[in-house]
């Protein structure tokens, strides 16, 4: 009998653990991401430098793609040839733009001269096409991205700086 209520006390005390586990992991999903409904952009027609918007002129091909970057990733330094719609979802991006360096300079040095940071909740915006960036996570959480480029079919979407 001892053991029999020794092993149903052990049942009940593990289904206790494990539903207090899926709780606190579904009401930690719940809080790092909200959504509302409403516009995340609208009527853009330039990026946050002032480069008005144009569409590719080949065969026109769209590439989405979600970022998860560490507090602490920086990329290299690149240049997109397109434009793209990006959203932060969580965290803060750090863009740093060098506009004095011309794009066919790919392995020449390169610096910051204007730095831009979207939060999560900001309205999405348009990446800067044909200019030198390197972009990075300064903040202290996980940064979420959605960016989805107005390319070329088959083209690149990036190109990297030579070293």
């Amino acid at each position: 009998m001892k053991n029999i209520l020794t092993l149903l006390f052990l049942i009940l005390f593990c289904s206790s653990c494990e539903l207090n586990t899926t709780e606190n992991h579904k009401n930690e999903n719940d809080s790092m991401v909200s959504f509302e409904n409403g516009d995340i952009m609208t009527s853009a027609t330039e990026d946050p430098l002032g480069t008005k918007f144009s569409y590719p002129t080949g065969e026109a091909a769209i590439t989405s793609q979600i970022k998860r970057w560490a507090p602490g990733f920086q990329s290299p330094w690149h240049y997109h040839p397109y434009t793209g719609i990006a959203y932060v979802v969580q965290g803060e991006l750090t863009v740093n733009y060098d506009s004095e360096t011309s794009i066919d300079d790919v392995g020449g040095e390169k610096s910051i001269v204007t730095s831009q940071t979207y939060k999560a909740g900001d309205k999405a915006f348009l990446g800067v096409a044909n200019m030198w960036h390197l972009s990075e996570n300064k903040g202290s959480e996980d940064l979420i991205f959605i960016v989805s480029w107005l390319g070329e079919k088959d083209k690149a979407l990036a190109v990297l700086e030579e070293k």
